[in-house]
């Protein structure tokens, strides 16, 4: 790994990504990027969905990084700090989402939410080939509207968002958009797609 990554105990905050993206596919990778006082960490979930959070850096220091590991690698890290993951940078295939530009369309209840990923997981076992799932879990379940913006989320990074544990009880998510991308936003993590591949998972 590049000497210039922060310590496992400034990451440590990335563990539950790490493992809920392990849960899904053993082989999953988790890529970090930091800025100037922060630090995303992303790991890409079937069909393409990307799912994330940045956290503030407590102690600032100097220089920047982005690598990827695999993200069992990187939770046997955060534990031993002996056991150092090796970079895997050229398996991470696909774009990450801007740093800057996003502008808010619409707040979502989490309640309205989970009525759509129940109203998906209802039709999923008539979906049950990987062509149907994704032809479902693309469908838009809702416009976003906000004056001059009109966005439609599919079903995908909204189901993602409660797999990856990133939707409280009781609380709102924001539906974000910028060049290319549709966000959606919680104060635990958030869901990203592209707006030419938004595909997802099915999770209550």
């Amino acid at each position: 790994m590049t000497t210039s990554l922060l310590d496992g105990a400034q990451l440590r905050d990335f563990t539950p990504l790490a493992e809920r993206a392990v849960s899904v596919d053993a082989a999953s990778l988790i890529r970090f990027r930091r800025g100037p006082a922060t630090v995303a960490g992303y790991v890409r979930l079937p069909y393409d969905v990307l799912a994330g959070r940045t956290l503030a850096l407590q102690s600032l220091g100097d220089g920047s990084f982005d690598v990827t590991v695999s993200a069992a690698d990187f939770l046997r890290w955060v534990d031993d700090p002996a056991v150092v993951p090796v970079a895997k940078d050229a398996h991470w295939l696909s774009a990450l989402p801007p740093r800057a530009g996003w502008q808010r369309v619409e707040l979502v209840p989490d309640s309205v939410i989970r009525d759509l990923i129940r109203s998906g997981a209802s039709l999923a076992p008539d979906a049950a080939s990987r062509r149907g799932q994704e032809a479902l879990l693309a469908s838009v379940v809702l416009t976003a509207t906000a004056p001059g913006q009109r966005v439609e989320v599919p079903l995908g990074p909204f189901s993602a968002l409660t797999r990856m544990g990133f939707l409280p009880r009781d609380a709102q998510a924001a539906v974000d958009v910028a060049p290319g991308w549709i966000r959606v936003a919680t104060t635990l993590g958030s869901t990203f797609v592209s707006t030419g591949n938004a595909l997802g998972m099915l999770s209550l």
